[in-house]
């Protein structure tokens, strides 16, 4: 045994910065909390029925973006904590971090039709859009402390060279063509109805099917995948069942 890597203080160091990019990870998924829990994220008209229940409690976001804030705390905090679990924390927290990041750009320009459609002030809603970017300022800041955290971890297992070709295709072919059958399905014909579902759906799917043929960690392979057939199912959910505790789903129109 070569006693200078069993003194050497790389791993020591290595266990150290991924503590601290996952639990930068975990500040900034609260911070994304924060702005979603803020009132200015919900809509201020009262219910029309005079019941309690109804615009007041709503917002444009659908009910899947808090599900993927709290997979980016707990992806953050998992791969602070056990080294082994690194690279799958960061793939998982860097996928949830890029489909939230997507909701959220979709929202800031939803929120002028949600106040258009009678479901908040003017007011309201510029103070939502602007919200809603900074959304996505810490998405974009979750996925690059998400590399940081994947590259704390040295060595690879290298995927075999054909399974990264496939993965790649259908990565590309997920992320393209679903938008293309979605619109097909709900008869939209606009390019506004294909960018939202590529934000909200393809994107972060074909990037979840490339990484689970591509990165250079078996676990974090099947991390992807897994994530991505959660966020498939969990979508469903949220289109079967359109208003969840004042979220809803709301299709293009």
């Amino acid at each position: 045994m070569d006693l200078r890597l069993a003194t050497s203080p790389r791993p020591a160091r290595q266990a150290s910065t991924a503590r601290l990019w996952g639990f930068v990870l975990a500040v900034l998924a609260g911070t994304a909390a924060a702005l979603l829990a803020m009132p200015a994220s919900w809509s201020d008209y009262a219910a029309r029925d005079g019941s309690g229940l109804g615009p007041a409690e709503l917002t444009p976001y659908p009910p899947m973006l808090p599900v993927l804030i709290v997979a980016i705390a707990v992806a953050g905090v998992v791969g602070a904590l056990r080294p082994a679990a690194v690279r799958a924390s960061a793939v998982l927290a860097a996928l949830a971090a890029l489909q939230a990041g997507g909701i959220a750009l979709v929202a800031s320009r939803d929120w002028r039709n949600y106040a258009g459609a009678g479901g908040a002030s003017p007011g309201r809603a510029a103070a939502g859009s602007l919200l809603a970017v900074g959304l996505v300022a810490v998405a974009v800041a979750a996925v690059g402390v998400s590399v940081l955290l994947y590259r704390t971890v040295h060595g690879s297992h290298q995927p075999h060279r054909p399974q990264v070709v496939g993965a790649a295709i259908a990565g590309v072919a997920i992320a393209v063509l679903l938008p293309v059958l979605l619109c097909a399905h709900w008869n939209y014909s606009g390019a506004t109805a294909a960018g939202q579902f590529f934000l909200w759906w393809s994107l972060p799917w074909g990037a979840g099917i490339a990484a689970a043929g591509t990165v250079r960690d078996a676990a974090a392979r099947q991390a992807a995948f897994l994530g991505v057939l959660a966020s498939v199912l969990l979508a469903l959910l949220c289109v079967a069942a359109p208003t969840v505790q004042g979220f809803g789903v709301r299709l293009p129109g």
